[in-house]
């Protein structure tokens, strides 16, 4: 039978298929039932600093006819800060005693700031690793893309030195020069990185004119785009890197690997179809491997990236061919 056990972060997984930062992982009961279904690790549901320094500046501000002493106003939005922060420490806490996978940590900033001692928080409290979620939307127009590059070199620069657990960074592809940028973004001390974040879309509602959410969950075929880019990275990049997005089933798993990536993180197709998806991926990789006669999962990862296979140029093409096409 074959071997599923593979390492990502440092730590040793059971197998590859990690549940990503969503409600399936907000709290240590949800932890517990991701670690039934057979999940090699999870990743906790983000704490975001915008919402939670959004969240303490409305306490003070949201009665018109008071005003605050400066001392009792930062007073109660450090309490705010700290309410919110010690919940997410708690569950933290609570997951740690239920199970036995690693746990990784996620924070979701703009900013280094105070989440450097939030993050020795985390470490303290038994986070298995942290998953840093960055990202600065290249919508200024007056903002040139190395200055907004150098916000995620900056906020590294002051935090990787004070943590000792292992620190993945989960990115989105909207760089000017990505392979470049993140080739150097893993030499900074990074043990891993995620690719790629899948953020909130806008839609629009034609019959009412409006502004209105997108679906949330990714479809089947999004795992192209993470795809194209582990393949180029893997062997290039001085780090791990887990794939994500897209990943709803077993084969989409298999080539991920094929591609280079460490492990895959799912989320929405546990959304679609249930929490029981998990083992079947692991039976397709299982079986898959048994049929290739591969042993164990670095007897193929990385078969068919950029770097190691026979037609590298086939990574790089984005026009189509031509061809004839009969009507």
């Amino acid at each position: 039978m074959a071997d599923l056990t593979t390492q990502y972060l440092g730590l040793d997984l059971e197998n590859p298929i990690i549940v990503g930062s969503s409600g399936l992982t907000r709290s240590a009961d949800a932890i517990a039932r991701c670690e039934a279904a057979g999940a090699g690790a999870v990743v906790m549901k983000s704490i975001f600093e915008e919402q939670i320094e959004k969240e303490t500046k409305e306490i003070t501000s949201h009665v018109a006819n008071v005003t605050w002493h400066p001392e009792a106003a930062e007073y109660v939005q450090t309490y705010s800060r700290e309410n919110a922060v010690d919940k997410y420490l708690k569950e933290l806490r609570a997951a740690k005693k239920a199970v036995k996978i690693p746990i990784i940590a996620s924070v979701h900033c703009v900013s280094a700031g105070a989440w450097t001692e939030f993050i020795r928080r985390l470490e303290a409290e038994g986070a298995d690793a942290i998953e840093l979620n960055l990202f600065v939307m290249p919508s200024g127009v007056e903002r040139a893309g190395d200055r907004l590059e150098q916000v995620y070199f900056d906020v590294l620069e002051k935090l990787l030195p004070t943590v000792s657990v292992p620190v993945s960074l989960k990115l989105g592809s909207y760089f000017s020069g990505l392979a470049h940028t993140l080739v150097k973004l893993g030499q900074t001390g990074l043990a891993g990185m995620v690719l790629f974040n899948r953020f909130r879309a806008p839609d629009i509602d034609i019959e009412n004119m409006s502004i209105v959410e997108a679906d949330n969950f990714s479809s089947p075929t999004e795992y192209v785009h993470s795809l194209r880019w582990i393949s180029i990275l893997a062997n290039r990049v001085s780090c791990d890197l887990a794939a994500t997005t897209g990943i709803h089933d077993g084969e989409t798993v298999v080539k991920e690997l094929l591609a280079g990536a460490s492990v895959v993180q799912v989320c929405s197709s546990l959304y679609k179809n249930g929490m029981g998806r998990i083992d079947e991926m692991k039976q397709t990789l299982e079986k898959w491997m048994d049929e290739h006669g591969f042993d164990s999962i670095d007897d193929f990862r990385g078969n068919l990236s950029q770097s190691e296979t026979a037609n590298p140029a086939d990574w790089d093409r984005v026009q189509f061919m031509k061809m004839s096409l009969q009507m």
